[in-house]
């Protein structure tokens, strides 16, 4: 009897696998992790890519979609958003990415997720299917997840939470700062108000220093705690939070800009057993040698002004070549929300100033999923990987290419959003 009711459960299994499994039949696969196939099938079978390779057997039951013609990519994954976070920017209501003070390392960007979003699938239209739902704001801003772009619930859009903590470095850098000059309206002299800035930023380094030592004392007196060895220390949730990172077991998103800040950063990050991301880094490409010699990655969106008026035009649009170049480890993030979808826009700006091709859909696929570490998963076409893909008329750096089908986890996403339905309904008037 037993084995009879085994064999029944292995033949309903074998039955739903095949009814669940996709053969994306002749076209052109570019896995990112090796040379792309010029024509070839991909076979999706529970959530997972079961096969790649010239004529594979369709399994009974299986859909079979002719892609010939078609290019296959794994799904791009945005390494720095507010997605599920922001709705509408000047909606106060709709915005949920700071919380009341500025040291929050407790604030857990997963719980706050709207899976309904009219973002999600804007963006995942894109063949996005993965992003960063980062905090902003404070000193510590809390703890990001890595979404997949796809579920009905918090929970289910949770690939990896916390994916890293945030820290927004409090910048002592030279420049005119227009919101300190009408903050402080008794410092009347450029020199005054730099002074007061350096002033201010010393204090809140020693007050993050101070939280660190504080978290791993705290994280001590826990493993003693639990190892029977003294008692418990009173609950506190920050120094909880923040003792991973601490430790140097999660890494820390440093959100810095200038050059000062970045070297500052990575100093920081150095002195305490840190392990650093720069979030932004629009002078990274000043201080390649120093992220390097850190071993530091960088979240470079690339569609920027320069920051400094002294410098080229093409600043930001060649800052991340500057970084291949010295083999510093980077992703091609959009920062933002709404304009998620632009992705593809900002690694074919980097392309168009000498990243090449490869590198930059390395950029916003590969390489985010690496440096979140999730590559064994995502970021790639490669078997027992998640299918988590798209197929496109063409390269999707290029605009002029459309996406046609968009796979999260091996199931298949409509590609319908607000901006297709607000199309048909107003295309004829």
């Amino acid at each position: 009897m037993k084995r009879t009711f085994a064999a029944v459960l292995a033949l309903f299994a074998a039955t739903a696998a095949a009814q669940d499994a996709t053969l994306l039949r002749g076209g052109r696969v570019v896995p990112v992790s090796g040379p792309a196939l010029a024509r070839a099938d991909v076979l999706i079978a529970g959530g997972k890519i079961a096969a790649i390779g010239p004529n594979l057997a369709a399994p009974a039951g299986a859909t079979v979609i002719d892609v010939s013609g078609q290019h296959v990519y794994p799904g791009l994954i945005d390494g720095l958003t507010t997605l599920g976070l922001t709705e509408i920017g000047s909606v106060p209501g709709s915005v949920d990415v700071r919380e009341a003070g500025d040291v929050n390392p407790h604030a857990r960007a997963w719980l706050a997720l709207h899976p309904h979003s009219e973002l999600i699938p804007v963006a995942r239209a894109a063949g996005i299917t993965h992003a960063l739902s980062a905090p902003a704001g404070g000193l510590v801003s809390g703890q990001s997840a890595l979404v997949r772009l796809a579920g009905g619930t918090p929970a289910a859009l949770v690939v990896r939470g916390p994916a890293a903590l945030h820290v927004a470095w409090p910048s002592g850098s030279a420049g005119f700062d227009i919101a300190q000059m009408f903050a402080e309206p008794e410092l009347k002299t450029f020199d005054e108000r730099q002074k007061e800035k350096k002033k201010n930023q010393d204090k809140a380094l020693a007050r993050l220093a101070e939280l660190l030592a504080r978290a791993r004392t705290y994280a001590a007196a826990h493993a003693a705690s639990v190892a029977g060895q003294g008692p418990a220390p009173e609950l506190d949730l920050a120094l909880e939070a923040l003792a991973p990172a601490a430790r140097g077991e999660m890494p820390v998103v440093f959100r810095a800009d200038a050059e000062d800040d970045i070297r500052g950063a990575l100093a920081f990050a150095s002195q305490h057993d840190l392990k650093p991301i720069i979030a932004g880094g629009l002078e990274a490409w000043r201080c390649a040698d120093a992220l390097k010699a850190a071993d530091a990655a960088v979240l470079a969106p690339v569609d920027r002004l320069p920051r400094r008026e002294s410098d080229a035009y093409d600043a930001a649009y060649t800052n991340v070549l500057a970084l291949h170049r010295a083999g510093v480890r980077f992703a091609i993030v959009t920062d933002d929300a709404s304009n998620s979808r632009n992705l593809p826009h900002h690694a074919a700006m980097a392309r168009a100033f000498g990243l090449p091709a490869e590198v930059a859909l390395r950029a916003i696929t590969l390489a985010p999923a690496e440096i979140f570490g999730v590559a064994g998963a995502l970021g790639s076409l490669e078997v027992g990987k998640s299918a988590s893909l798209f197929v496109a008329s063409g390269d999707p750096m290029d605009h002029r290419s459309a996406v046609i089908h968009v796979f999260v986890d091996g199931v298949p996403q409509s590609l319908e959003t607000r901006h297709t339905h607000l199309y048909q309904q107003f295309k004829d008037r």
